[in-house]
């Protein structure tokens, strides 16, 4: 993953990010609203500045990012919600808004908005890069608060798998950098510490950014980014400071769930929804922000029951929501899962 002087564009960028998120959310075709419980879809234009650092100093031929924004069944315009921002590994084929439809439903049901964005037209996988991903998310950011405008100052938390992990790690600092409020990185199959990387490169090696929650998550068969990599991963942020990393294992190999569930068996997908309903509660705890407002159901396995643990999860969870707090992690936990301390 190639960086190197693009950090100054992204810099001064940051300068001028409100007035840029201004120019996108006036630029958005609004031919949707948010409605509770549902995504919607919307088409932003990318200001000539974004397209210029996209195309890393000439005009990339990406002129839109194409939005999906995904909302709560709970969701209020008037209060604050945390923002989970999904990258995939790669994104053409419309993979980044096909991941968020896959992290959609632990994240909706955990009180979280969701977005992701992809370029139009599409890009080769060779001019897929930070840059571009960033367009794309500054973009997706201005089409949400051109629907809603506290969307300006909401927190935010970077998602992905595998190039999309990697990318959310840039991305995190990126925004940090501008001033945002990250409260958390979900990064599955992640091969590289581009987190340490980041914060290196943005000087953002400070108490507040060491702070933020980090989980990992590896499958247990993966042969690309393996369980010792992601030791090793989180060996390296803690040395550096970083004091809430977890790792987490699944049974599975290089691959997370998609929106159908194709590639991952019923446990192992449960599994893997388990994580991330760990990964919504300790941010948002820690953020400050409600506890899952509305209720987790965890899906039906071909025996017609629900996952042990996401019973649990979602129980304790509904629990915190009326005592104002929760456990680190839930008191039992699935074959073939381990964690970490917070």
């Amino acid at each position: 993953m190639r960086v190197g002087r693009i950090w100054a564009q992204i810099r001064a960028i940051a300068k001028r990010s409100l007035a840029l998120l201004f120019v996108v959310a006036c630029s958005t075709s609004v031919g949707a609203e948010l409605r509770p419980g549902t995504s919607a879809e919307f088409k932003a234009e990318l200001p000539d500045e974004l397209r210029t650092l996209a195309g890393r100093g000439q005009l990339s031929p990406v002129t839109h990012a194409l939005v999906t924004i995904a909302v709560p069944a709970n969701f209020e315009a008037g209060r604050e919600w945390p923002v989970l921002v999904v990258n995939a590994y790669f994104a053409g084929a419309h993979l980044n808004r096909g991941l968020l439809h896959a992290y959609s439903e632990t994240a909706l049901a955990a009180g979280w908005i969701a977005i992701a964005a992809d370029p139009a037209p599409e890009v080769p996988r060779e001019q897929d890069e930070v840059p571009l991903r960033y367009a794309l998310d500054k973009a997706a950011l201005g089409a949400l608060e051109a629907v809603w405008p506290r969307a300006r100052k909401a927190p935010l938390a970077f998602g992905g798998f595998s190039a999309g992990a990697m990318y959310s790690g840039w991305l995190a600092a990126a925004f940090a950098k501008e001033g945002r409020n990250i409260i958390g990185m979900y990064l599955a199959g992640i091969p590289q510490n581009t987190v340490l990387d980041a914060a290196r490169e943005l000087n953002l090696l400070n108490e507040p950014y060491r702070r933020v929650p980090i989980f990992l998550q590896s499958g247990e068969t993966d042969e690309i980014a393996t369980m010792a990599d992601h030791r090793r991963l989180q060996d390296e942020l803690r040395r550096a400071g970083f004091q809430n990393v977890r790792i987490e294992y699944f049974p599975g190999p290089h691959t997370t769930p998609s929106a159908s569930g194709a590639g991952l068996v019923c446990g192992d997908r449960d599994a893997v929804r388990a994580i991330a309903v760990r990964f919504t509660r300790v941010t948002t705890l820690r953020a400050g922000l409600p506890v899952c407002p509305t209720r987790i159901r965890a899906p039906r396995g071909p025996n017609g029951l629900r996952s042990p643990l996401l019973r649990t999860c979602s129980g304790e969870i509904r629990a915190a929501s009326r005592s104002g707090s929760a456990p680190c992690a839930p008191r039992r936990k699935a074959a073939g899962t381990r964690r970490a301390s917070c």
